[in-house]
């Protein structure tokens, strides 16, 4: 077995969306999945695209994100290694509805969605994991919704930090994805994330490490979290 073959079957096992499944349907999966491989900021697929079928990271970060009319772009989530994307060419949708794109070199298993539909008529027990995928991005949009309407840009900050600690179980967290990337997926300025991470220091909420950042109290975290204090 390749190096290649190695990977997709140790990611395979660890995802949430094949986790559970017997040998015989992990062997299926590693048989129809191509390997791709992208550079940093490569166009992975543009928003109307012809849906093909559907991704797994395999190593690297991915955003998938919109552009509004003027060209301002909004990220709508970040995936990382084990994370399933476009499974919505599962669905009777024709094309991509939104862009998609490398922000690290990236290594992914696509998917032929003809080929994955094949497989699921042959083993109807695959329905239960799509629906669990499906529940989870649902939820996953929400949040997403959810921080943008309802929330001030330093409360959309500090979830952030407590979903990425694991509701305070880590408290080195490490950024997979620049500032500027950050700033986008919160929805708030480059200029506006710095001012928040300084005053946090200043707290004595966090430090920084390198890439990563220190929780030094989660405790007051979660109150302010809980209590919607910024």
């Amino acid at each position: 077995m390749n190096e290649e073959k190695k990977l997709l079957r140790s990611v395979l096992m660890e995802s949430l969306f094949f986790k559970g499944l017997s040998e015989e349907l992990l062997e299926e999966f590693e048989r129809i999945a191509i390997i791709k491989t992208y550079t940093k900021n490569q166009i992975i697929f543009r928003e109307g695209e012809k849906a093909l079928g559907f991704f797994l990271v395999l190593e690297g970060v991915v955003k998938i994100y919109k552009l509004s009319e003027k060209g301002k772009e909004h990220i709508i989530h970040l995936l990382g290694e084990g994370e399933v994307f476009a499974e919505i060419a599962l669905s009777q949708v024709e094309s991509y509805p939104a862009y998609a794109e490398a922000i690290t070199p990236l290594k992914l298993a696509f998917f032929d969605k003809n080929h994955f539909l094949n497989l699921l008529k042959r083993r109807p027990e695959l329905a239960q994991n799509l629906i669990a995928l499906f529940s989870i991005k649902l939820r996953s949009l929400v949040k997403t919704i959810e921080n943008l309407v309802l929330r001030e840009a330093g409360e959309r900050l500090l979830h952030y930090l407590w979903e990425l600690s694991e509701e305070g179980q880590n408290k080195i967290l490490e950024l997979k994805i620049n500032k500027s990337h950050l700033a986008l997926l919160l929805g708030i300025t480059p200029e506006t994330l710095s001012r928040l991470f300084q005053r946090y220091q200043k707290e004595g909420l966090i430090t920084f490490e390198k890439n990563k950042i220190i929780l030094l109290d989660t405790k007051e975290l979660k109150l302010r979290i809980n209590q919607g204090i910024l």
